[in-house]
């Protein structure tokens, strides 16, 4: 493996120079023990009642990373990975957490599942999303079908929109920058994005109004050659976000939503490989209401939500998807006396696609989940689901999730635990109903996790261990030829075989000299008959904080990929470390922050997928106005 020089010896200098320090605030999103989290449980609950694995970034964090993009935010942080961060604006990105794909992580936005059911995994590209309307993100790792339903096998990313501000609240950002491959020189602007926010509550009604835009004109899909240079392929995306929330009475709170996301890009020829002029464009209207009804020691939740989706191709093989899906996710949360919380709910999801066959899938699930927390500090968090396809019938899934959290002496804590869950994915309409590849006798895949770990915890240093292990059986897979059936070119099945991901994760929050906070992360991951194209069985991030004034930060980040099988299954792709430094500047009086990126710093060359360019050094710098 080749890893520079540099990032070991950060490595090792911060480990031995944390040891002993003094614990003070921080900008860095760090995993607290302490903290306050929802995701894995959907109640408020300590980091140390949980059982699971859960990710917490703040708002803080989120504005450090507006001019990087959300993919990288999200590969900062332990076990998760998004593929294609790191090339043209207009690539499909793809989440990995703990070795799996899209199609296992379920992605939530203010609660309510979102996904495009045109594509062949029924996924969701989350490069069409706006980092700049997101007020917060929670990550829990592992499954949690039985709390969540189809998809979270791997992990759900809960991502929580801005809320309305109390007062009139008017906010603009403006950003300049450079998004060019290696050993370019950066002497014109070639991307950027603008934002502006109008926020306020007026009669009891929270009013929040946004749009975003971003583009960019530098960067080419694939790499191109003397007889066929490289031409950038420009990328434009545009968001909109109307949102009202409020109450009928004191005990019943409503919210309604409207989200726009449209993204206009060229690309590439993938098959031959080659420049091309080639266009494409992607629409999503995204509508939710939530509602909430408090009583004596519970409270009865509506998450209800329709997506339409539009995708044009233009290209040798002109293509035009259409589609919406359905999801009502309705539940009762009930407190026993500040020890025994659970849970009670339906939910019921429905999809369609506009092509010849008009597929169409319904789910309907009945679904319990409760938590027991111990004065001892022993705590059970468990639930059960069972789901209704209309094409496979009946599916149970289940989790366990028991911790124990304990006082080693006054300077430490420590928490163990360990999960074991089992989770499904239904099969998406392209896999079950498409005339030539499709399988309408296709069973859910199962996927069984286990894992666990400790964290240890001394004033706000934090250092946890993970093992990871999960089995699916069986799996969706694209199958060999069935000529005899109709199928030359083979078409979607279920495995015959268990394939297994396995790995260990490390992570340590900390102070380094009382002032600099730091995070370290390091993942192994390997698989038994899996695939792991563009997964690195090695993987490092660290991130540090210094602050150099009250109102200057200067962050430096770091990312170690190790080798890794391209995605043609065959070519082992060279190990590479990207370092990245931002500096943030507040004039509190005027309300005004500016910010400077530097991507990349030392420019490396590095490959993603063979011929496709990468993202060198690049510069991004900008300012944010609120009044």
């Amino acid at each position: 493996m080749k890893l520079a020089k540099p990032f070991w010896a950060l490595l090792s200098f911060c480990a031995v120079s944390a040891q002993n320090q003094a614990v003070d605030s921080t900008t860095v999103s760090t995993n607290f023990l302490d903290e306050v989290v929802v995701t894995d449980s959907r109640f408020a609950l300590k980091r140390s009642q949980s059982g699971k694995t859960v990710v917490k970034i703040k708002q803080e964090e989120i504005q450090q990373f507006a001019g990087l993009g959300l993919g990288v935010l999200l590969s900062t942080h332990l076990g998760i990975d998004v593929i294609g961060k790191n090339l043209y604006s207009g690539q499909n990105t793809t989440i990995s957490i703990r070795g799996g794909r899209n199609r296992q992580v379920l992605i939530l936005i203010d609660g309510v599942r979102v996904s495009d059911p045109s594509r062949i995994e029924s996924d969701f590209d989350i490069n069409a999303l706006s980092i700049e309307m997101i007020e917060s993100i929670e990550i829990v790792k592992g499954a949690a079908s039985s709390l969540y339903g189809s998809s979270a096998a791997t992990g759900v990313i809960n991502i929580t929109t801005k809320k309305p501000m109390e007062s009139l609240s008017l906010m603009a950002k403006k950003t300049w920058g450079t998004e060019l491959s290696a050993n370019q020189a950066l002497n014109s602007v070639s991307a950027g994005n603008h934002m502006v926010r109008l926020s306020s509550t007026q009669s009891g009604v929270g009013i929040n109004l946004a749009y975003s835009e971003r583009y960019s004109d530098g960067m080419t899909s694939v790499i191109g050659n003397e007889s066929n240079p490289s031409i950038p392929d420009p990328f434009n995306k545009v968001n909109f976000n109307v949102g009202l929330s409020g109450q009928l009475t004191p005990k019943f709170n409503w919210k309604l939503g409207w989200n726009k996301d449209e993204i206009k890009a060229d690309y590439d020829n993938g098959f031959p490989l080659e420049q091309a002029d080639f266009r494409y464009t992607t629409e999503t209207n995204r509508y939710v209401l939530s509602t909430k009804y408090n009583y004596t020691d519970g409270s009865l939740n509506l998450n209800a939500g329709y997506q339409d989706n539009k995708r044009d191709f233009v290209s040798s093989f002109p293509l035009n998807y259409e589609s919406d899906n359905w999801n009502i996710d309705l539940f009762n949360k009930y407190i026993f006396n500040n020890v025994l919380y659970t849970i009670v709910g339906f939910q019921y999801q429905k999809a369609t696609m506009e092509v010849d066959y008009n597929p169409e899938a319904t789910q309907s699930d009945v679904y319990v989940n409760f938590v027991y927390l111990d004065p001892s500090g022993l705590n059970f968090n468990a639930g059960m689901r069972y789901n209704y396809h209309n094409a496979y019938d009946g599916h149970w899934t289940y989790s366990l999730n028991p911790s124990y959290s304990f006082t080693i002496d006054s300077d430490r804590q420590m928490k163990l635990f360990g999960s074991y869950s089992k989770a499904f994915i239904a099969p998406s309409l392209y896999k079950l109903y498409n005339p030539s590849y499709g399988n309408n006798d296709l069973m859910p895949e199962n996927n069984i996790s286990f894992e666990f770990g400790a964290e240890i915890r001394s004033g706000q240093n934090v250092f946890s261990a993970v093992y990871f292990n999960r089995k699916e059986d069986p799996t969706l897979i694209f199958g060999p030829p069935v000529p005899d059936e109709g199928y030359p070119y083979g078409r979607y099945a279920n495995s015959d075989k268990e394939i297994v991901y396995r790995g260990v994760e490390l992570a340590y929050d900390f102070e380094l000299f009382k002032k600099v906070k730091s995070r370290l992360n390091y993942i192994f991951t390997e698989t038994t008959d899996g695939d792991l194209r563009s997964i690195p069985k090695h993987a490092i991030n660290g991130v540090m904080d210094f602050p150099l004034s009250d109102q200057t930060h200067l962050n430096l980040l770091g990312q170690y990929s190790g080798e890794r099988i391209a995605n043609d299954s065959k070519t082992l792709l060279e190990a590479y470390s990207l370092f990245t430094l931002q500096l943030n500047h507040r004039l509190k009086k005027l309300n005004v922050n500016v910010f400077l990126s530097v991507y990349n710093l030392f420019d490396t060359e590095y490959v993603i997928i063979p011929q496709y360019a990468t993202r060198g050094r690049n510069i991004l710098a900008g300012i944010s106005i609120q009044l």
